[in-house]
């Protein structure tokens, strides 16, 4: 078993069981970041290998009021560690930008980006515009859009679909 100290708790590795630890970060790459810059840098090699091997899924939660004001409406990021996350991980310059778009290309194997959540909760009602935007940089508003496009497509295409077979 590798121990792992992180401050104020400890993280356990161990491989074949399943560990949950808590970090108070903005998203998934992030984690990954604060992880590895714990340690000294002679031992981020080390560690950077250690979490591409091991690491499985990394699962980020926000909560944000409701568009109607009533409740919150939980916006989840899951990373899954397939092989182009573990190569971002182990790159000698470690880039959260670089996670976060294999993220999100990650779509197809399970990964679910913040940029989705935030566009699907958009369309579904359950956020403002404002909300979504202000949880992202303003670099990404294009994908954003892109993204609340799409989904806005594919839902309606799905509609004419539905009235057609009637």
């Amino acid at each position: 078993m590798i121990k792992l100290q992180w401050k104020p708790q400890l993280i356990w590795l161990n491989l074949g069981h399943l560990v949950i630890g808590t970090l108070h970060t903005k998203g998934c790459a992030e984690t990954i970041d604060r992880i590895i810059n714990f340690y000294e840098v002679r031992d981020q090699a080390q560690i950077k290998n250690l979490l591409s091997s091991l690491l499985k899924v990394v699962v980020s939660q926000r909560l944000l009021k409701s568009a109607k004001g009533k409740g919150l409406v939980l916006v989840p990021e899951v990373m899954l560690v397939d092989n182009t996350v573990a190569a971002c991980i182990r790159k000698e310059k470690f880039s959260v930008s670089e996670i976060e778009d294999a993220i999100q290309g990650g779509h197809d194997k399970g990964s679910i980006s913040l940029i989705n959540s935030l566009a699907e909760l958009y369309v579904d009602g359950k956020l403002t515009l404002e909300q979504v935007k202000s949880q992202i940089d303003e670099k990404n508003y294009e994908s954003l859009n892109r993204t609340i496009m799409q989904l806005n497509l594919k839902r309606n295409a799905a509609r004419v679909n539905q009235v057609a077979k009637k």
